[in-house]
């Protein structure tokens, strides 16, 4: 897959991880994305209240402030853009927190590259 001419469509990827940062960052290239970043909470919520992006992965555990508390605090401010929880726990508990608190999807760390471009190939079909 790759969406060079969709080179307007905006993600987030806010996880305090540079190898994780790196891994999304290369990824993202190869399917046509800048992503913006965050290395925290406080700088994923900056962002996102300031910006407009079409989607945000985003770390559940993050200093400052923790991914969970993020995406509550946007979700209260009115900001809907689909926002994917990124952790490496996938017990069913910890996956229904993540909904509950409004995060609409989830992404398992590692990050896999065919996992990603699924998300965002149909995210972008109705671009």
């Amino acid at each position: 897959m790759n969406c060079t001419g969709l080179s307007k469509f905006k993600i987030l990827v806010a996880d305090d991880s540079r190898p994780v940062r790196l891994v999304l960052k290369t990824y993202l290239a190869q399917l046509g994305f800048e992503p913006t970043f965050a290395e925290n909470g406080t700088e994923a919520l900056q962002q996102l209240t300031d910006k407009k992006f079409d989607v945000a992965f985003m770390d559940v555990y993050m200093p400052e402030i923790n991914g969970t508390e993020v995406v509550s605090k946007v979700r209260n401010e009115g900001i809907t853009i689909p926002i994917f929880a990124m952790t490496t726990g996938d017990d069913e508990e910890m996956l229904a927190k993540c909904l509950d608190c409004g995060y609409n999807s989830f992404l398992l760390k590692p990050i896999i590259k065919t996992e990603l471009a699924k998300i965002i190939s149909k995210l972008t079909d109705s671009y």
